[in-house]
Formats: C-alpha cells, sequence, structure tokens
C-alpha cells in the first residue's frame, strides 16, 4: 500500500508554495508509505506530484515520483501482476529499474491512454505527460485501490484518500445524497463519496485533466 498525492494548478505558483501543498496532502498518507516519500514539481511550479512508499518491488531503485528521460512523471499505488511479460515487450535492456512502476510509465510512452487495456492488476496512479501538457489518471478494473479527486479554487487536486483532499476545499461539507447513499447501501453510489465535491475515479476509468481543471473520463 502506497499514497499518492498531486495538484494541477490553474497558472504557475512559486516553487515554495507548491511544496507547502505537497506536503500536506502527502502528511495526511504518511501512514500509508512507511518506507520513503517524494515530490516532483515542474518548472513553472503549476504541477506538482507526490508519494508516500511501501517498497515491495525493486526495493532500491522504485522510488517515486518517477521522472524518465523525456520528462514523464509517475506516481503509482498498486501492483501490477504482469509487469516482466510487459517489459520484455517493452525492452527488458533498455530499463533503468527492476520496479513495476517504470513498467507503466514506459507502458503509457508506447501506448499511451489505452496502455490500461494492457495492465493486469490493482492500481491507481497519474502520469505527468509533458509533450500533452496535461494530468493522465487510472483506477483498476475492479476499484481495488483507491483514487479521488476534486476541482477546486487552486486546481485539480487528486489523493489516495479524501482526507488529503478536504483542506483545498473552501468550505468542506458532508455530502447528503451520498451519506443517504451510505445508509441504504452501506456505500455510495457512482463517483459520490461523502465529502461535497469529493469525487472517485470509478473502477475501470482513466481520463486527462482539462485545462479548466475538470476530469474527462472514459
Amino acid at each position: 500500500m502506497c499514497g499518492i498525492f498531486g495538484l494541477v494548478g490553474h497558472r504557475p505558483r512559486a516553487r515554495d508554495a507548491v511544496d507547502r501543498d505537497l506536503g500536506r496532502g502527502r502528511d495526511t498518507l504518511r501512514h500509508r508509505g512507511p518506507d520513503g516519500e517524494g515530490s516532483w514539481v515542474s518548472k513553472d511550479g503549476r504541477v506538482g506530484l507526490a508519494h508516500v512508499r511501501l517498497s515491495i518491488i525493486d526495493l532500491t531503485t522504485g522510488a517515486q515520483p518517477m521522472v524518465d528521460d523525456r520528462g514523464y512523471v509517475i506516481v503509482y499505488n498498486g501492483e501490477i501482476y504482469n509487469f516482466i511479460e510487459l517489459r520484455d515487450e517493452l525492452g527488458r535492456d533498455t530499463f533503468r529499474t527492476t520496479s513495476d512502476t517504470e513498467v507503466i510509465l514506459r507502458a503509457y510512452r508506447r501506448w499511451g491512454a489505452e496502455c490500461v487495456n494492457r495492465l493486469r492488476g490493482m492500481f491507481a496512479f497519474a502520469i505527468w505527460d509533458p509533450e500533452r501538457d496535461a494530468l493522465f489518471v487510472a483506477r483498476d478494473r475492479f476499484g481495488i485501490k483507491p483514487l479521488y479527486h476534486a476541482t477546486t479554487d487552486a486546481g485539480f487536486v487528486f489523493a489516495s484518500e479524501m482526507k488529503a483532499i478536504a483542506p483545498f476545499l473552501a468550505a468542506p461539507r458532508v455530502a447528503e445524497q451520498a451519506l443517504s447513499d451510505y445508509f441504504t447501501f452501506q456505500f455510495c453510489l457512482g463517483e459520490k463519496t461523502l465529502l461535497e465535491g469529493v469525487r472517485q475515479v470509478p473502477a475501470a476509468h482513466a481520463g486527462y485533466v482539462r485545462k479548466d481543471g475538470a476530469l474527462d473520463l472514459r
């Protein structure tokens, strides 16, 4: 179990301001990743990604956020069961690590959004695509790994847990319809969550964050 957090702002920001926001989100997720932590901020300060790690695969070189030689960046929580087969297909000798994280990143570079159709496992991840100037997010077919998001005054925010997003909401409050769902079914229907303005990426969905901070899912 790891924790991921990130934000995409509407405009450039100072590095120290983004670092503070990343720290706020990452600190609420620290219990999910006792073995390490990291963060990445784009040059213009508009994008920030953070990760806390529970080390399982590639204990020494699998740190995140992981940045490749073309500027693609990933934060990821989960396990890809067929990553060895995918690594062979993508060219085993070209990999810098033995982690499934790098396999996802390389798979995205090769196949774009369609990479999720090749992944077998449980996952929630976000990839900053510098060529599209956009963030891509995805969640596994059964929704085993959590992924929440919100469009706030500061921009798009995502995290492994809702409480990491709550500090970025103007006025956090309970979503009454979602609460009714919970009392009736013991879970919230669709994309709804118990926090007004916070949604979950549905199982088996992926998409890109638009310039206005909204998430286009498919």
